[in-house]
């Protein structure tokens, strides 16, 4: 029997059946060996042979993979659900409900996330009685875009990033916390922009736990540390140091905004979640929207990601020498 058993979920409907793969993928491949991951993707009318295809490539590690369907969960809730933001995209609110099974921590990731290295130190969190260990985007501060507009009160830490969630399912039931969010998506109905993630952010603002940025990271922070001033104390939510850090050992990579690594693109992160997708036997051939423009522009950031990486190299060297000087 292993020593760690942890529950992950995932929501989807067939239309992201590719990354949802990708995602499982890697996250059984990075496991550890004392790591068992129990799976559940909830399902908006994912049919059998997509299911059938998942199991099989699961059936290549030791897990355990659960469908729930999901599809009328929203049928008693009037809430914004559109092709942007679908019926899977409000799943993770139900967790709680929809597992009453399980205890403790529960792990939810965006299916556009590559899982980097095995999660035992992730599910280690220390918890300390709050709802939702998140990694924040921003601090809260007077006039901030989700201050006022969220009424989210400033002794609130900030906004955070919902593609990743460690969720403490006793908390939620104990606070009945899904009653709360779905209160609070009602009644800010007509402020929501990104309407689960807003929802969550006001609704759980006062009950989070920061968590490490290497758990919810992405190559437009990485680039941006070639911008920041390493004197300034915090970069949109973390330090230069745990930037540093999570650019160079990312736990969770979160393909954020429009261009996605499932299609040819010119992010730096992308080489990486491709290597994944040919290890998973998902992809044969080149990449689909491999043209010419899409090529050059690729070539034309490359400087720019040189530049970031020497940037960052360097300031590693700066915190070991701080650290060295310390000790």
């Amino acid at each position: 029997m292993k020593k760690n058993e942890f529950a992950v979920v995932l929501a989807s409907d067939n239309r992201g059946v590719l990354p949802l793969s990708v995602t499982i993928f890697s996250l059984l491949n990075t496991a550890g060996p004392e790591t068992f991951y129990k799976i559940y993707v909830l399902s908006d009318g994912i049919d059998g042979e997509n299911r059938n295809s998942l199991e099989r490539m699961a059936s290549r590690f030791e897990c355990r993979l659960e469908f729930i369907d999901v599809s009328g969960i929203l049928e008693d809730h009037d809430f914004p659900h559109t092709e942007q933001w679908p019926v899977p995209a409000w799943g993770r609110v139900f967790i709680p409900e929809l597992l009453k099974e399980e205890k403790g921590n529960i792990l939810y990731l965006d299916i556009d996330v590559l899982v980097c290295r095995d999660l035992t130190e992730l599910f280690g969190t220390d918890m300390s009685g709050k709802a939702v260990g998140v990694v924040f985007e921003n601090f809260s501060k007077p006039g901030s875009h989700f201050n006022e507009r969220l009424e989210m009160p400033l002794t609130c830490t900030g906004y955070f990033n919902s593609g990743v969630l460690l969720m403490n399912v006793d908390v939620f039931r104990e606070k009945n916390l899904v009653t709360a969010v779905l209160d609070y998506a009602f009644s800010h109905r007509d402020r929501l922009t990104c309407p689960d993630q807003d929802a969550l952010n006001g609704a759980l603002c006062e009950l989070t736990v920061p968590l490490h940025p290497r758990w919810n990271w992405h190559d437009g922070l990485t680039r941006r540390i070639l911008k920041n001033d390493p004197r300034e104390r915090f970069w949109r939510g973390v330090t230069p140091r745990q930037a540093v850090e999570a650019a160079l050992e990312p736990g969770i990579l979160h393909y954020q905004g429009v261009h996605k690594p499932w299609r040819y693109n010119w992010r730096y992160e992308g080489e990486r979640y491709e290597r994944a997708m040919r290890e998973a036997d998902l992809l044969h051939g080149p990449l689909p929207g491999r043209t010419l423009p899409a090529i050059l522009k690729k070539h034309l950031y490359k400087p720019v990601y040189r530049m970031t990486r020497n940037k960052i190299l360097k300031l590693q060297k700066q915190f070991e020498k701080e650290d060295g000087q310390c000790s």
